[in-house]
């Protein structure tokens, strides 16, 4: 690699300094860098210059948390100012069209932007072709794909590990557009496209009226079937998958911080029967678990090595189609969605 090109130091802004934003990093239970904010300021490729919201209070909390003295109230004057690298655009998705269109238009090299990426398929769609157009690296903050631990078990589901898949189980919380946005893509990541959704809206109650919880079935284009299960935010936080092959079974728990594996073998119960047993895990997972400073890194690497992102624009376009398919199979009492979907007069809104 060029030294000089290795050696440069890209200069990022955010807009939006709410939760993901900046304010994560304030919980003394997170362990792990959790914002966008944290994530630029513990990089070494990378100075977090300026920073941009709409609240005022917001916006002086975070330039006094990441000593950052470039405060805007106006997110295109920052543009106009600060010549930009790199952009993390981490506001409502309603606003996101709007923003990376601006971005694009200033000059800027990469946007990290958070989920879901866009409030409707075709301005995705939109966002998606003016970053290519212009050669702008648009990467959607879906966190896990940056993880090593949920690469390599997705790489060891893939591989055959598990021997072939029988049932694949999701429990998640807070939406389906929010939290459900995480899940939908990661199980795009570990199991590929998707044939068809058939789904309900749920008795567990999601925070947000407009981004309902959704339970039902999710059917892969390689065969796999899974099931999305909703529970109440508000009785207790749960982001789990449960993938049970022929030759074991796989848990990712904990919000995604922790493995449970169980291996075949004989029953000590049963005559001529097998059983689960639970073993050490064939995926190390005693490793630094930092998604959002993986994040920041790979987006580095992808601009200094012409890559694209493995979480790309194409990538969170297909997690709203699933999110929008969600939506119509549950306005029409179940009925199956096949994709893919070409467009659809669903409007998502969710953080």
């Amino acid at each position: 690699m060029n030294q000089q090109k290795q050696d440069v130091k890209y200069r990022a802004g955010i807009v939006g300094c709410g939760r993901i934003g900046s304010e994560f990093d304030d919980d003394p239970k997170r362990k792990t860098v959790s914002s966008h904010a944290g994530a630029y300021s513990n990089s070494d490729d990378i100075d977090l210059v300026a920073v941009s919201d709409l609240n005022e209070e917001k916006l002086n909390k975070c330039g006094k948390r990441w000593g950052i003295t470039s405060l805007y109230k106006d997110y295109k004057k920052m543009l106009r100012e600060q010549s930009l690298d790199i952009l993390s655009v981490c506001t409502w998705n309603t606003t996101h069209l709007d923003i990376v269109k601006d971005a694009v238009n200033s000059g800027i090299k990469a946007i990290l932007c958070e989920k879901p990426i866009a409030d409707s398929l075709k301005n995705a769609d939109e966002m998606v072709n003016l970053c290519d157009k212009k050669g702008v690296i648009l990467q959607i903050n879906h966190q896990r794909r940056f993880d090593r631990v949920h690469r390599e078990a997705r790489d060891y589901i893939q591989s055959g590990g598990l021997g072939g898949i029988q049932q694949v189980s999701f429990y998640y919380t807070a939406g389906i557009a929010n939290t459900g946005s995480h899940m939908l893509d990661l199980l795009r990541f570990f199991f590929g496209d998707v044939d068809w959704v058939q789904v309900v809206y749920s008795q567990s109650r999601s925070p947000n009226p407009n981004d309902p919880n959704i339970d039902g079935m999710v059917k892969f284009k390689n065969g796999v079937l899974c099931t999305l299960q909703s529970c109440d935010v508000s009785e207790y936080n749960i982001f789990e998958m449960d993938c049970l092959g022929t030759k074991g079974r796989l848990k990712i728990t904990r919000s995604g911080f922790d493995l449970e594996y169980y291996e075949v073998r004989e029953s000590d119960l049963f005559s001529g029967y097998k059983e689960l047993f639970h073993s050490e895990p064939p995926i190390k997972k005693d490793v630094p678990r930092e998604f959002m400073t993986s994040a920041v890194s790979h987006l580095v690497e992808c601009l200094r090595e012409g890559k694209k992102s493995i979480s790309s624009g194409q990538d969170g376009r297909a997690a709203l189609e699933l999110i929008c398919a969600c939506h119509e199979s549950a306005k029409a009492d179940g009925k199956r969605i096949t994709l893919p979907l070409n467009d659809s007069k669903i409007r998502i809104t969710s953080k």
